[in-house]
C-alpha cells in the first residue's frame, strides 16, 4: 500500500464490527466539505440494505451493494461495481469524485477484499489501497473481541484503529482497550474517536513515528512508507494477559537485511502459502530483491502474495516483513526464512 499514483484513487475500506460506529462515521464525511470529492460504496449483511437510508447524502454520492456480505461476493459485486464506477466517471454520467470509501458489513472478513484491491489487475491501475481502518467501540469492545474471531481478525488486518463511542465509556475501559488493540495489532495506528469530532484526521497518511528495534538504524524508512506499510515495531515476545481470545492473533516481525534472489523469494512466498495458508492474515514489508538490490513492496494476504511493486528512492530502507496471522509459531516463520538465504538453484527446501 502507500500513497496512489495521481492515475490511481485512493481508496479506503472502513471496516468494524456490528455497532461500532461506522455508518455514523461515514454520515460525518459525507457531511464534511473536505470529502466533497468522495465516492461511498456501502455493504450490507442480507437482503435488503437499510444503512444507505441513515447517510444523508446526495444520491449519486453513494452506492449500495446488497448481494450480501461483501467479503462473500468480492469477487463480483465490489469489483463489477468499481470499474462500472470508473467507467461512468470516465463518460462524465456520474458526477467526478477523487476519491473512494467503501464501507463493509459488521460481519465481513477483510481478508478477500485486500487480496482483491492489491491483486486484481483489473482494478490495479485503477485505485490504490490506502488504508484498511477498522472501528472498535470503547463500550463494548473487550466484550466483542473476546467473542467473535471475526472482530479480532478485522482488528488485524487493519493500518488504523478507531476506538469510538468513548464519550460513553470510562477512560479506564478506552484505555484497556487500547492496550488490547496494541496487544493485537502493535503494528497499527491507534486513535480516539468520539461522535461530533471531525473525521478527516482519519483518513489522511499515517505519519507516526517509531522507534527502531535494537541494531537497527531509526527511521531510514522513506516518506511515503509511512503510511500501511511503515513498520511499527514490537517485541514478539510480549506478555498477554487478555485471555485466550486474544492469544490466536499475533505480529511478528521477521528482519532481511540482505538482498535475495528472486527465485529464492518465489520459493519463500510459495513456501509460505502452503505451510501457512489462511493462517497468515496478513504479510506487509519491504526487501530488496535481485542483483541490484532494488527495493520492493511485498503484500500478502492470507497465503496470496500480491506481484511486488518497487520502491523508488529508498537506497537506505530496512529490510523487513510483518507478519500477522493466527496461531503462527514464531519458530516455523524463521525457519521460513532459510529459504531467503538459499541458492534459489538448489533442491535443498528447508521447509518442505
Amino acid at each position: 500500500m502507500g500513497a496512489a499514483s495521481p492515475e490511481r484513487l485512493p481508496l479506503d475500506l472502513v471496516t468494524g464490527f456490528l455497532g461500532s460506529g461506522k455508518t455514523t462515521l461515514i454520515n460525518r464525511v459525507l457531511q464534511d466539505p473536505a470529502f466533497a470529492g468522495a465516492m461511498v460504496i456501502v455493504n450490507e449483511f442480507g437482503e435488503v440494505g437499510l444503512d444507505h437510508l441513515l447517510i444523508s447524502s446526495a444520491e449519486d454520492q453513494v452506492v449500495l451493494l446488497d448481494s450480501g456480505c461483501l467479503c462473500c461476493a468480492v469477487s463480483g459485486s465490489l469489483r463489477d461495481t468499481l470499474i462500472d464506477l470508473f467507467s461512468r466517471r470516465g463518460s462524465g454520467s456520474v458526477a467526478p469524485f477523487d476519491r473512494i470509501i467503501v464501507e463493509t458489513s459488521g460481519l465481513a472478513n477483510p481478508a478477500p477484499l485486500v487480496a482483491s484491491l492489491l491483486g486484481d489487475s483489473a482494478l490495479t491501475p485503477r485505485c490504490s489501497l490506502s488504508q484498511v481502518l477498522t472501528l472498535v467501540d470503547a463500550v463494548h469492545g473487550l466484550d466483542t473481541l473476546a467473542r467473535y474471531q471475526e472482530a479480532r481478525r478485522q482488528v488485524a488486518f487493519a493500518d488504523r484503529l478507531l476506538i469510538t463511542k468513548t464519550d460513553l465509556a470510562s477512560a479506564e475501559q478506552v484505555d484497556e482497550l487500547q492496550r488490547v488493540l496494541a496487544t493485537l495489532n502493535p503494528q497499527a495506528l491507534i486513535e480516539r474517536r468520539q461522535q461530533d469530532d471531525p473525521p478527516a484526521v482519519h483518513f489522511t497518511a499515517i505519519s507516526a513515528r517509531v522507534p527502531a528495534p535494537a541494531g537497527m538504524q531509526a527511521d531510514t524508512t522513506p516518506a511515503w512508507l509511512r503510511g500501511p506499510l511503515r513498520p511499527q515495531y514490537a517485541d514478539d515476545a510480549a506478555g498477554d494477559v487478555h485471555g485466550e481470545a486474544f492469544r490466536h492473533i499475533a505480529t511478528h516481525v521477521l528482519r532481511v537485511p540482505h538482498p535475495v534472489e528472486w527465485g529464492a523469494y518465489a520459493a519463500w512466498t510459495d513456501a509460505m502459502r502452503r505451510r501457512f495458508g489462511k493462517r497468515l492474515l496478513r504479510c506487509k514489508g519491504v526487501l530488496a530483491v535481485g542483483a541490484d538490490g532494488a527495493r520492493w513492496v511485498v503484500q500478502g494476504v492470507q497465503g496470496y502474495f500480491a506481484r511486488p511493486a518497487p520502491l523508488p528512492a529508498a537506497p537506505d530502507a530496512v529490510g523487513y516483513l510483518i507478519c500477522i496471522g493466527e496461531a503462527l509459531d514464531r519458530a516455523e516463520l524463521d525457519e521460513t526464512l532459510a529459504l531467503l538465504d538459499a541458492d534459489p538453484t538448489s533442491e535443498r527446501n528447508p521447509v518442505s
